[in-house]
């Protein structure tokens, strides 16, 4: 048997296409079809400009370009596209949406406080200070 590279491998379902059920993957999976159901992966999701998704998602990262609705558990970037559309609950460190996207969405970011160092508080403006400029 040969020894696959996960890294270079993308679970696909093409554009006209459909799928109801529950996938599970080490690797990245690009809808350009519908999908309904639940989605668990390491890698990351991709919804194509003319993929759908009614479920739950739970991966990496993700880049929306077409339609999400439902529940997404993003561990790092989520990105929705100007043509992308997400409605439902979402979860995630980061957040990029573009110009022209759809967010309707309950949304939290998880902290991954083992990175992140606390904010120092300003309290006090009116405390002389250096001119550097």
């Amino acid at each position: 048997m040969k020894n696959y590279d996960l890294s270079a491998s993308c679970n696909t379902i093409e554009k006209n296409s459909s799928f109801t059920g529950n996938f599970t993957s080490e690797s990245d999976f690009r809808i350009d079809g519908s999908f309904e159901g639940n989605i668990e992966t390491k890698g990351k999701v991709v919804i194509g400009k003319n993929g759908k998704i009614d479920g739950t998602i739970v991966c990496s990262s993700a880049d929306i370009e077409g339609k999400f609705s439902g529940t997404i558990h993003v561990e790092d970037l989520l990105s929705i596209r100007s043509s992308g559309e997400v409605h439902g609950d979402v979860v995630m460190s980061k957040l990029i949406v573009e110009s022209g996207a759809v967010f309707n969405a309950k949304s939290s970011m998880q902290n991954e406080a083992s990175n992140i160092a606390p904010l120092k508080k300003i309290t006090n403006f009116n405390d002389t200070r250096e001119k550097t400029a």
